[in-house]
């Protein structure tokens, strides 16, 4: 292992022809204020101690590993620190326009930009994720008279599209705010600059990349500071082997960051579910990365990466249904994420990995995730049972899925989450609890609205028997046929509702039930159609009714719609 490591203060770093790069393929900048404010809190330290001392104090700031590259440095590791730096420094020199102290302005700006010859300058800081980073260092370097606060940045320059360009608007508001709140005069301005650029690190350098991912696994064995992910990528492009496939890990890498974009970027989430299914569940004492990297060969990492490229394709469809391979299996994820059920999320990564290596046909597949709805509509949607009871089991089960493939397996997830399945009669008690009202305080939420509204729409599609609906349910509402009441709760139950279109719901109102009737005829729902059949011809409806159609309906659930067998 080649390379050379020593300790350097930040003024030297940030000078001479020197550039930092940051990959796509890095994490995006994640520090926030907690962690700003623990950097200028040593600041404001190291400044108190300067006044009653003459020693030689700084503040050591780690280590910082790069890759040289002729006159730019690619961060392997350090990328929040220096990133932080660097928006510091221009908080620092926009406070120097401000105050309209050009030299102070021009000898800061130096560390913030360099010069190719007399006119070409390029800022130290390189980042295409991050595009805010070249604006705030840009405009900062730019000396301009009569400077205000409003004016700092060009808004219209200004990318509101990621997390990370907010995160470096928001980190230079901070401390432009700090520094202007506690540091009113030039002196003092120049004092906190230099105490920054005073600031030592190791400097850890080699032209070698491997012997950089080397380092880097070497600083970071115990992953205090860094998520699972990012000790992965680096585990996998250490052993991408020859040069162009680390090209490819990387670009690889970049799309299974795409990916988990679509996914609210829940990437540590993703790859303990892919881990869950593939080996076993992560633990305090061992977490995803050295699961991973026990089960998986170094030869074998760029399998490894395709198959997690491939598992982050599949992981999509639960934000995204519509990109199921058909619409039943889009069912079946919008049902689980109606009631957030994501401990079954391993169970189904394992049976489309299997499906895509072509072991089961699309009517198998197409069968289980139905059965896994159904069961879960009963276990967690009318049972209210927690998902956690159920976990070893779906993960063990995800598991011999991966391994076996053979319909056996898939028999056997019905034989084993049946255990868990409701009789009919707590089934039926727990449905008569089933509640949606916008007045009565037990019921009024949102969740319940939205199960409320899955179980007759659903009930719809059932009696409709047809892929053209009449009725676009997302044009649709929940009508209570005994007027909705903020003490009574049997007014809130399954039975006392009807999914009816918005324009025929917009006109009820608190009528009579006498009127309702006349009104629901002109509905075309074959739900409607059949309430009018049954209680068409009575005269009132009262609480026996709304307990009776429960009832029928929870018959009609259990043994028809979400029948499990």
């Amino acid at each position: 292992m080649s390379f050379d490591a020593h300790e350097e203060k930040i003024r030297k770093i940030f000078s001479g022809d020197a550039q930092f790069t940051i990959p796509r393929n890095q994490r995006k900048y994640v520090w926030e204020e907690k962690q700003w404010k623990e950097l200028v809190g040593d600041i404001d330290y190291i400044k108190k101690c300067k006044v009653n001392s003459s020693d030689d104090i700084s503040h050591f700031l780690g280590s910082f590993v790069l890759q040289e590259n002729v006159s730019t440095y690619e961060i392997i590791d350090g990328q929040q620190r220096i990133t932080t730096l660097f928006i510091m420094l221009s908080a620092i020199c926009l406070l120097f326009n401000e105050m309209e102290c050009q030299e102070e302005h021009g000898i800061t700006r130096q560390y913030l930009s360099g010069n190719i010859g007399l006119k070409s300058q390029y800022m130290r800081l390189d980042n295409k994720n991050i595009s805010n980073i070249a604006i705030i260092m840009g405009q900062a370097c730019t000396y301009r008279d009569n400077l205000k606060e409003n004016e700092l940045l060009d808004r219209a320059l200004i990318k509101k599209e990621s997390e990370g360009n907010k995160r470096v608007i928001n980190c230079l508001h901070f401390y432009y705010d700090y520094f202007s709140e506690n540091y009113h005069s030039i002196e003092e301005l120049t004092a906190i600059r230099e105490i920054i650029l005073d600031m030592k690190v190791i400097h850890i350098a080699s032209e070698d990349e491997l012997d950089c991912y080397d380092i880097f696994e070497i600083l970071n064995a115990r992953g205090v500071d860094l998520e699972d992910s990012e000790l992965l990528k680096n585990f996998i492009f250490k052993y991408a082997q020859p040069q162009y496939t680390i090209d490819r890990a990387k670009d690889i890498w970049t799309q299974i960051e795409e990916n988990m974009e679509k996914c609210k970027g829940n990437m540590e989430q993703f790859l303990s579910h892919f881990v869950i299914y593939r080996y076993y569940k992560p633990s305090k004492e061992e977490g995803i990365f050295h699961i991973i990297k026990s089960n998986v060969p170094k030869s074998e990492v760029n399998s490894l990466l395709d198959e997690l490229y491939q598992a982050s394709k599949r992981y999509v469809i639960f934000y995204e249904p519509e990109q199921a391979i058909n619409s039943k299996i889009a069912e079946c994820v919008r049902f689980f994420a109606l009631v957030n059920h994501r401990q079954f999320r391993p169970l189904f990564l394992s049976l489309m990995d299997v499906y895509d290596r072509g072991y089961y046909t699309e009517k198998q597949l197409n069968d289980i995730c139905t059965y896994l709805r159904n069961f879960s509509f009963a276990y967690t949607l009318v049972m209210r049972n927690s998902s956690n009871d159920i976990d070893s089991k779906i993960h063990k089960l995800s598991q011999e899925v991966y391994k076996q493939h053979t319909e056996m397996e898939l028999n056997n997830i019905k034989i084993e989450l049946n255990r868990f399945y409701p009789e009919y009669e707590e089934f039926e008690n727990a449905f008569m609890n089933i509640g949606f009202s916008n007045k009565n305080k037990k019921y009024i939420n949102s969740n319940n609205r939205r199960r409320m509204f899955y179980i007759h729409s659903e009930i719809e599609a059932f009696e409709q028997q047809t892929n053209e609906l009449v009725c676009n349910f997302k044009e649709c509402n929940l009508e209570h046929i005994m007027n909705d009441s903020e003490d009574d709760a049997d007014t809130s139950k399954v039975g006392n509702i009807l999914l009816l279109s918005e324009r025929i719901n917009h006109n009820m109102g608190s009528i009579s039930f006498a009127d309702k009737k006349e009104k629901l005829k002109n509905s075309k729902l074959e739900t409607v159609k059949k309430f009018l059949e049954h209680y068409g011809s009575c005269n009132e409806w009262d609480k026996d009714k709304i307990n009776k159609r429960t009832r029928a309906i929870a018959k009609l659930a259990y043994n028809k719609i979400w029948k499990v067998c």
